[in-house]
């Protein structure tokens, strides 16, 4: 197993990693290593150089044309995931600045309760729906019937169609950058090729443009790298998830990166990495738990890719806003490509792991003065 031979930052090109090169270094399977180039290099360290040390760029930078109308309401369908409940809490605030009533509509997990809570919003006819990450596949009836109504829908986390009528600030643009720049740190931070592996889950929508962004980009900077996607199924995460990723590993002792679309899935896998001798792979995480979060700050894990959950819900609440208005969206918003990615080293996670990735601590500051209230 080859270890990296530096991380991202600037670029990190010793001398024990010149003689490595020198020395023709060979992986477990006795395939021979091949050195990326230095304009690979320099092509994957420009890539990730905006995201270091700072969040990428605020979302929304356009004033709020128009105060929203007194009354307006905005039904918000929580299917009791811990993440969409999370967004729910997050988008409070946002509308209660801008004195909209934002209201749950409950749905269980299963297809019938999802199509039933949609159901109940259609009957309610609000000024607009927020979805986050319900697959709008279990409720396709129920969102057209939303359109023919005039009624706009912002959901976010998921890949539909960009003709489905769903406005998606965080759809599979921002999915596949994703991809991309956790392929470009792999290449800037290693001098030679390497064996990755993508854990993913299926049963998450936007697993395909996550690996497509990774497939893509590692194929364009480093040709002669090589990635595995494994799948792990979502049930497993939190309890299963970490023995099958070291028997997967221990299955292929050429993997030199672990790779993953969601890093709720390592939760529970430093120790047992660690016990099976493996704690020195790397790690490229990402959208991070706390409990990620705390195993970066410990040294545990190399890198997380984290995603400002908390602007995302501000910006959501605002695109809302602006639909309720009919202003037009900024670009980036109607493209799918409104989330804030940084890549959070140990050395970045000078705040407490517990509150999560705040990209941008202020942001409430900056949509107060974009709605000039």
């Amino acid at each position: 197993m080859r270890t990296p031979m530096g991380r991202p930052g600037p670029r990190l090109i010793t001398g024990l990693a010149s003689l490595a090169l020198l020395a023709g270094c060979s992986s477990a399977d006795g395939s021979a290593a091949t050195a990326n180039s230095d304009e690979s290099q320099s092509a994957a360290q420009e890539l990730i150089d905006p995201y270091l040390g700072q969040p990428g760029e605020f979302p929304v930078t356009e004033p709020l044309d128009a105060p929203v109308p007194a009354g307006t309401r905005i039904a918000y369908v929580d299917n009791g995931n811990a993440l969409v409940a999370l967004m729910y809490q997050l988008m409070q605030p946002a509308a209660e600045e801008l004195g909209i009533e934002l209201y749950a509509v409950r749905a269980g997990t299963s297809a019938s309760g999802v199509q039933s809570a949609f159901s109940t919003v259609v009957q309610q006819q609000p000024d607009a729906v927020i979805n986050t990450a319900i697959d709008p596949v279990l409720w396709d009836n129920q969102r057209e019937q939303l359109i023919d109504a005039g009624i706009p829908i912002v959901s976010l986390g998921t890949v539909a169609d960009p003709d489905a009528g769903l406005v998606q600030p965080n759809g599979v643009a921002a999915f596949e950058r994703q991809g991309r720049l956790q392929a470009a740190w792999l290449v800037a931070g290693h001098d030679e090729s390497v064996d990755a592996v993508l854990y993913e889950h299926s049963e998450i929508a936007y697993a395909e443009a996550v690996q497509e962004g990774f497939e893509s980009e590692l194929a364009e900077l480093c040709p002669d790298c090589t990635v595995r996607v494994v799948q792990i199924p979502i049930a497993e995460v939190g309890n299963k998830a970490p023995e099958r990723i070291v028997s997967d590993l221990q299955s292929h002792p050429e993997t030199d990166a672990v790779v993953f679309q969601s890093s709720a899935v390592a939760t529970g896998l430093p120790a047992k990495l660690k016990v099976a001798g493996m704690d020195d792979i790397e790690i490229v995480g990402a959208n991070p738990l706390p409990t990620n979060l705390q195993y970066l700050k410990d040294g545990q894990s190399t890198v997380e890719l984290g995603a400002d959950l908390n602007t995302l819900a501000w910006t959501a609440v605002d695109t809302a806003a602006r639909l309720v208005n009919g202003q037009d969206l900024q670009e980036n918003v109607a493209d799918g490509e409104a989330l804030v990615h940084q890549f959070l080293r140990p050395e970045d996670v000078t705040f407490d792991p517990a509150h999560g990735f705040a990209g941008y601590p202020d942001v409430a500051d900056r949509f107060r003065e974009l709605w000039n209230r």
